[in-house]
């Protein structure tokens, strides 16, 4: 993939008449989380340093067009007393458009796990650092999200997440990813 395709990717052109608005995409996100954290569970710990998987659908956004796309990946976050946490991860994203492409993308979060006692369910906001990049270009893009982890399970856990990933300025791009996985400790 040369250069200029990774920023083609993130500096679209949209065709005539075609628009995707998605900005309320992060209430909803917001919504489905809150409703999440109120259901009861079995008593647990409140949060759990852990790994995770995930696979995230996604759109990708800019200059008034937007691409399907398919995100990827692993991490692990570390959460401490008080429910801060730090984490990273690294995974693909594979954008379909004009020119499909594959990128390498990388994130670097922290992480507030909202307290819940006596629960299975885990809610989390976070926020970060995120790179995408493939062998002759990059950017980098603020992220902000959040999601819960619900543990069914004594070590295992369903992840739901939904992360933003933005550039502003004047070759803004976005990257809205609906991430679901399975976190592991």
């Amino acid at each position: 993939m040369s250069g200029s395709a990774l920023g083609e990717n993130l500096r679209w052109q949209a065709p005539a008449g075609k628009r995707f608005t998605h900005r309320r995409i992060p209430a909803a996100a917001l919504a489905l989380a809150l409703a999440l954290a109120a259901v009861p569970g079995p008593a647990r710990a409140q949060s759990h340093s852990h790994g995770y998987f995930f696979l995230a659908p996604a759109v990708v956004s800019g200059g008034g067009r937007s691409d399907a796309a398919l995100q990827g990946g692993v991490g692990g976050e570390g959460v401490f007393p008080g429910g801060i946490g730090l984490g990273a991860e690294l995974g693909v994203l594979g954008i379909r458009g004009d020119s499909d492409s594959l990128s390498g993308t990388a994130s670097v979060n922290g992480y507030f796990h909202i307290p819940r006692a006596l629960s299975s369910v885990d809610p989390f906001l976070t926020m970060g650092y995120s790179a995408v990049f493939d062998f002759f270009a990059g950017a980098s893009l603020l992220n902000v999200g959040g999601g819960v982890n619900w543990w069914f399970a004594p070590r295992l856990g369903l992840k739901l997440e939904f992360r933003d990933h933005v550039r502003g300025g004047s070759d803004n791009a976005n990257i809205a990813t609906f991430r679901f996985g399975l976190a592991f400790h």
